[in-house]
């Protein structure tokens, strides 16, 4: 069995000492570094190449923002999933800029965590819905732009794809959409494909970045 590698960096050992706790019996799963600053997170990493960091951000040394641009240049292959006690507006921005996979509260469950290491290894993101919900708490809709106006694919999106787009955004599931808007869970799917292939879009992360860029949000 192919195991998924991870290096934990974190400077309180009580936070790696729960986490090594957490993942000890998951067969799939192995640590096999840590770090108590994010220079030493650096280190590791470009020393062991692991498949994941699980990273905090406020370290000593070298945030977890910083450590993971140094981790991009060094060991691109590496994915980083971050973890904090805050979610803070500024650094989940910062992260998404620079290709974080995965971002955490520190009081996640032991199922999350895995299902978030396993999504992130298989080349998904995972972020919790309480950071989609600080990313988007802001959120304002410029008249004059808007998917609709700067969209980056041949196509322009209507207005109920327009409704799923900010909707995906703040974390609502395919079914949670689809209560809300009255249509199947099937047709929420449907649009979803078709806003990806529109605005030439691969993954939510990019999806982020581009609600972002074109003032779906004020952060």
């Amino acid at each position: 069995m192919t195991k998924i590698r991870i290096v934990v960096a974190d400077d309180h050992g009580l936070i790696r000492d729960g986490i090594q706790a957490m993942l000890k019996y998951e067969d799939h799963i192995e640590i096999i570094a840590e770090a108590e600053n994010g220079l030493d997170a650096t280190i590791q990493v470009e020393h062991n190449q692991p498949d994941i960091v699980l990273m905090d951000i406020m370290m000593p040394e070298m945030n977890g923002i910083e450590a993971m641009k140094k981790i991009k240049e060094t060991s691109p292959e590496s994915k980083i999933i971050l973890m904090s006690m805050e979610i803070s507006e500024e650094f989940i921005s910062e992260a998404l800029e620079y290709g974080v996979s995965g971002y955490l509260p520190k009081d996640v469950r032991k199922a999350t965590l895995i299902e978030a290491i396993e999504k992130v290894y298989e080349g998904e993101e995972y972020f919790d819905p309480k950071v989609s919900e600080a990313i988007f708490k802001n959120y304002y809709k410029k008249k004059t732009k808007g998917p609709a106006a700067a969209s980056k694919g041949s196509g322009k999106i209507s207005k109920r794809e327009e409704e799923i787009l900010l909707l995906v955004c703040q974390g609502l599931s395919n079914k949670e959409i689809s209560d809300k808007l009255f249509i199947s869970v099937r047709t929420v799917d449907s649009h979803k494909s078709h806003i990806m292939e529109k605005l030439n879009l691969k993954n939510t992360i990019e999806l982020i970045k581009f609600s972002i860029k074109n003032g779906f949000i004020d952060i």
